[in-house]
């Protein structure tokens, strides 16, 4: 049976089969200008975070559209891996000193992964190789919900605290100390600068002729002899520190004794004197005494007696000494020497 189609419905048909092939067209088109029918090659790199990737993501070169994202895999808190397919013409640009950066071409469009051209010295990189990647930061970035979102929470806690604040000063006792103490304060700075006055005044005459420098000078000057004569000391005569740390407890031990004593001398020290005097004037009665018994007709007798003893016990010893400087006199001239 043959089929007749009047001419209306032969103008359908053509309009469809037209419509379709260039729809098929259209699509073909599409798909080469994406590069659908290239030779791919596969790279990788590590992002901090995927916000506004997916998968299809636009891989560009210098504002060229050259591959797209293929995979999305969230490795842990900061590392996004991420794999992309570029077509194999522009492969030959990426090298080792490339890098990519995730970016908006508009500041309301969608992200984008750029990938810079590398330089010629730089050795070009293999398929799956790993590519470095850089942080970036847009207006949308600063002003989207996990950025601003800790800000905001301190912003809450900032407001709570200025409100607890304000309630406390609403008590009016706490304003009118808060008065007080500012009405404090003006005698107080008054007190301080008086003060200071004084104390420059006190400086400057201590300081006079520069004395205060000198002796500042003259200490750092005996610092720097002592720490340099220490280590020496401290080589050669090591015991010497010990024996003077013994020295300086013995000192301490010494002032504490005499600090004991030092009452009861200040309560003896007016009568010291009288005492002396009193001793002296003892003394010379007692050898008064004694002459007037020497010359009493009892003693006389025996006090010549014992004056002839006391001289004859000095000449033996005199004429001892005498022969044996003679007898020394001898034995040089034996020997033939001079005297």
């Amino acid at each position: 049976m043959k089929i007749k189609f009047n001419r209306f419905e032969r103008f359908a048909g053509l309009f469809v089969l037209t419509a379709f092939g260039m729809g098929v067209a259209l699509v073909l088109a599409v798909a080469i200008q994406r590069g659908v029918f290239q030779s791919k090659v596969e790279l990788q790199t590590t992002l901090t975070t995927a916000d506004g990737l997916r998968e299809g993501t636009t891989v560009s070169m210098q504002g060229l559209r050259v591959g797209q994202v293929t995979q999305i895999e969230l490795v842990s808190q900061s590392e996004v891996f991420v794999k992309f397919k570029m077509n194999r013409e522009y492969f030959d640009k990426v090298r080792d000193d490339s890098v990519i950066r995730v970016l908006r071409p508009f500041i309301i469009g969608e992200k984008i992964i750029d990938i810079s051209v590398g330089s010629k010295d730089s050795p070009p990189i293999r398929e799956l190789a790993h590519v470095p990647s850089l942080p970036t930061t847009d207006i949308m970035d600063l002003m989207s919900g996990r950025t601003l979102s800790p800000y905001f929470d301190l912003m809450g806690k900032m407001a709570e605290n200025l409100k607890f604040v304000a309630e406390s000063f609403l008590d009016p006792k706490r304003s009118q100390a808060m008065v007080k103490m500012f009405d404090d304060l003006s005698p107080l700075l008054r007190n301080a600068s008086s003060l200071t006055k004084e104390a420059n005044t006190l400086i400057k005459g201590v300081n006079r002729d520069q004395q205060l420098v000198t002796v500042v000078g003259n200490l750092v000057a005996i610092t720097n002899e002592v720490n340099r004569v220490l280590p020496q000391v401290a080589k050669e005569s090591p015991e010497m520190l010990s024996h003077l740390a013994k020295i300086a407890k013995n000192m301490a031990v010494l002032t504490d004794e005499v600090q004991k004593t030092l009452p009861m001398m200040q309560k003896l020290a007016p009568e010291i004197p009288k005492a002396s005097e009193r001793a002296l004037e003892a003394l010379d009665q007692t050898v008064v005494t004694l002459k007037a018994l020497q010359k009493s007709f009892l003693l006389r007798s025996s006090v010549e007696e014992v004056r002839k003893e006391e001289a004859e016990r000095r000449l033996p010893a005199s004429e001892e000494k005498a022969s044996e400087n003679a007898s020394q006199k001898d034995s040089e001239k034996d020997s033939g020497t001079t005297p």
